[in-house]
């Protein structure tokens, strides 16, 4: 089994929970939790993919480590490394976060490095957002994408994870120090303003890929074609189990999606200013 046929069936695992209504989450309250990584999510996606893949070992990486679960299929060795991203929908039905959302100090990428014993890997990566209701107990949208769909430069998610800093001997004591810790933003496919994605549950992969996929002959919904800023073009195929077709359409009949992103593409700088108390004369 390939990293591919691994991916559908953790797919189809989660989609199944998405059509029986309600998932068994219970979030704790940010008081409680201290911080939003420590949030059961990530818990309950390993148990689920461990309850139904029982052939499917699914390993913690630990808190801001990426990616958040590395899956390792028992019969082959194979591994796959697994990002999971979280969003509670508002009341009004809108995300949280705007256009695009946060990765920590480590950009996404399509593939990932894992320590097996002593060896550094390079795992293929995919990505799992997901957008809760309002009260945690379904899964409003779900995207499952290769991480190449985000950025496919290894190189450049190589280089982001090493280029955190500390420096010391800071202030006028010399006791003080700056960590130098980038924080980068990526698009948010959760997004409300993204509508070919918003309210669906879909897995995206390589068009390349597509035939190790057992569900490719009815749930080919579109085509994504990914443009990057050298003139290269790389082909998504979008599958959406929720809406079977009784008779698939051919790969050259899909609908054809581009720039998926542009919104996140237009954004500009803006101009950073100190915030300082204002008093009155």
């Amino acid at each position: 089994m390939n990293h591919i046929q691994i991916i559908e069936q953790v797919y189809n695992a989660l989609s199944a929970k998405i059509t029986q209504g309600e998932i068994p989450i219970s979030l704790r309250a940010p008081t409680l939790v201290g911080t939003v990584q420590d949030a059961p999510f990530d818990c309950w996606v390993a148990d689920t993919i461990r309850d139904v893949l029982p052939d499917i070992e699914v390993f913690h990486s630990g808190k801001l480590t990426t990616p958040d679960l590395v899956l390792r299929y028992k019969t082959t060795n194979s591994l796959l490394g697994l990002e999971v991203k979280k969003l509670i929908q508002k009341e009004d039905g809108k995300d949280p976060r705007g256009l695009t959302i946060d990765y920590n100090s480590c950009l996404p990428c399509g593939k990932a490095l894992v320590k097996v014993g002593e060896n550094t890997v390079e795992v293929p990566c995919f990505y799992f957002f997901a957008l809760l209701s309002p009260n945690s107990s379904s899964m409003v949208t779900t995207i499952l994408t290769d991480g190449d769909f985000l950025n496919y430069d290894f190189d450049l998610h190589k280089d982001a994870k090493y280029a955190n800093q500390s420096e010391y001997n800071h202030g006028p004591y010399g006791e003080g120090s700056v960590r130098h810790r980038k924080m980068y933003t990526y698009p948010n496919p959760l997004n409300y303003k993204l509508s070919f994605f918003y309210l669906r549950h879909l897995l995206i992969v390589k068009q390349y890929d597509l035939p190790s996929i057992a569900a490719r002959r009815v749930s080919c919904t579109d085509l994504i074609i990914r443009d990057d800023k050298y003139k290269n073009s790389f082909r998504y195929i979008v599958i959406d189990a929720t809406k079977n077709r009784a008779k698939p359409l051919p790969l050259d009949e899909l609908p054809v999606q581009q720039d998926v992103f542009k919104m996140c593409k237009a954004r500009r700088p803006k101009e950073r200013t100190a915030s300082m108390p204002q008093l009155p004369e």
